[in-house]
């Protein structure tokens, strides 16, 4: 039997072993993608055995779930606004920054976003629930301001709706774009993303 410090103890690894795993995985699925990379690949770029990777996933799918999931948490904290005031225009801009950034970590997810969710049931049945709730959250975002005057000519429901659904395309789809023009995905890039976005909002 173990005592409750050495419970404590070995949780806390393993859950350092999973961060060590994961942090592998999403720099070589970056680097070259799901496809060329297996799971050995990755538990010799975290130091460990393949048998102690299997231990905590038991195969790929479960790592790219997990680092699904890391996305997900990280949207939450990056977009939870104020809530005891309106959202400002700077709110918005500093949303979208950290937004592109964030683009920028997970990239191989933007790149090969559908293949992934055709491949994956689960995954995708996931994913559609946490961009529902997303865009939804966003939409709001846009209604307000353009309720409290920030942004102006919003009066109707449907140019709200569309210009949320011009954001959000440009936020999925900017770093693909790059990719598939041979641009580097690098500072600059993403500023010029973030300065897409803002544009979209200036009038």
């Amino acid at each position: 039997m173990y005592s409750l410090e050495q419970l404590l103890y070995l949780g806390l690894f393993s859950m350092k072993t999973k961060a060590r795993i994961l942090d592998a995985a999403l720099a070589l699925f970056n680097q070259q993608g799901t496809a060329a990379v297996s799971t050995n690949h990755i538990a010799e770029a975290a130091g460990i055995s393949p048998g102690n990777l299997y231990y905590h996933y038991h195969n790929k799918e479960e790592i790219i779930r997990a680092i699904f999931e890391r996305l997900f948490a990280e949207w939450d904290v990056a977009f939870d606004l104020p809530v005891d005031r309106m959202p400002t225009l700077e709110d918005v801009q500093g949303l979208v920054k950290t937004n592109f950034t964030i683009m920028s970590t997970y990239r191989f997810i933007y790149r090969e976003i559908i293949a992934l969710l055709l491949q994956d049931e689960t995954l995708r049945e996931r994913y559609i629930l946490v961009r529902q709730r997303g865009y939804e959250g966003f939409r709001q975002i846009v209604a307000a301001l353009a309720q409290t005057g920030v942004l102006i000519g919003l009066s109707d429901p449907d140019r709200v709706e569309r210009l949320a659904d011009l954001c959000w395309l440009i936020s999925e789809f900017w770093i693909p774009t790059l990719e598939v023009s041979g641009a580097a995905v690098d500072e600059l890039q993403l500023q010029r993303g973030t300065a897409l976005m803002l544009y979209a909002l200036q009038p």
